[in-house]
């Protein structure tokens, strides 16, 4: 019998991860769904460990990375999440696969497929011993690809990403080039990214916020949470809000976004602030 805890805060995700959860193996149950870190917290503290979590990143309360610090996580996590960058924190925190959003079954499958074999080659052996493992064989794959960035040889300096001048959006009137450089902020509307330029002017993209969050400048573009990315040089003013979060106020008239709380630190680094 497997036995499964589901973290995910949206409702779809939620429904769709429960589908394949029992779509891939029928017989087991699902223990637990939470939707905050709070909530998962207090069932990991009144129930037994369950075999295998399933959990989203970014929930109501805050990061699930905060779930690890409150209380002792003993099951291993497939972490499935709309962001790329928490590749290697998942890695540390019991984590045995990295799916992105949106889900296609294969993908789910697959990390499935990965949890047994882990789960039959350590049978009986510490979690220790299995963190100890998977972190070696990430350590192996980031060495890999540092390698291939730094070139032949494995020596020189690393080639400096080419990040995207132009993004182009299709309407029935054609298409409009875009120069990222006017584009104040990026937001995700009815799950569609779309860019805004100064004069407040919307445009449909194609990309997600996490390709877009990959394909600019980190220099320039700032990921507040899961639906809101800015400009550096859109921003007007950063006001206190609660819970030590930023709000976000743009030279864009009205427009204001919180970035979340996992987020906020990294917005006070990169705007500058201590």
């Amino acid at each position: 019998m497997l036995r499964l805890l589901l973290i995910e805060d949206e409702e779809p995700a939620l429904d769709q991860l429960r589908h394949f959860a029992l779509r891939y193996h029928p017989t087991a149950t699902i223990v637990g769904e939470c939707q905050q870190v709070s909530e998962a917290a207090d069932f990991l503290r009144q129930h037994p460990a369950p075999d295998l979590i399933l959990s989203d990143i970014e929930l109501l309360d805050g990061n699930v990375f905060q779930l690890f610090g409150q209380v002792a996580v003993s099951s291993p996590v497939i972490f499935i999440t709309a962001y790329d960058s928490f590749l290697v924190q998942a890695f540390e925190q019991n984590g045995i696969a990295y799916v992105l959003k949106p889900v296609q079954y294969a993908q789910f499958a697959a990390a499935m497929q990965k949890f047994e074999r882990l789960r039959q080659s350590f049978q009986g052996a510490a979690l220790q011993q299995l963190a100890a493992t998977l972190a070696a064989t990430l350590a192996a794959t980031l060495a890999a690809t540092l390698a291939t960035t730094l070139g032949a040889g494995g020596v020189g300096p690393a080639t400096a990403p080419a990040y995207k001048q132009r993004l182009v959006s299709k309407t029935r009137q054609g298409l409009y080039l875009l120069d990222v450089a006017e584009l104040h902020y990026f937001q995700l509307r009815n799950g569609v990214a779309h860019a805004f330029d100064a004069r407040g002017r919307s445009f449909v993209l194609n990309e997600s916020l996490s390709q877009l969050e990959a394909q600019l400048d980190p220099a320039q573009f700032f990921r507040l949470n899961r639906t809101e990315m800015v400009q550096l040089s859109a921003i007007e003013r950063l006001e206190p809000y609660f819970n030590d979060t930023l709000v976000v106020h743009l030279k864009s008239v009205g427009v204001a976004f919180t970035a979340s709380t996992h987020r906020t630190p990294e917005l006070r680094r990169w705007v500058g602030l201590k």
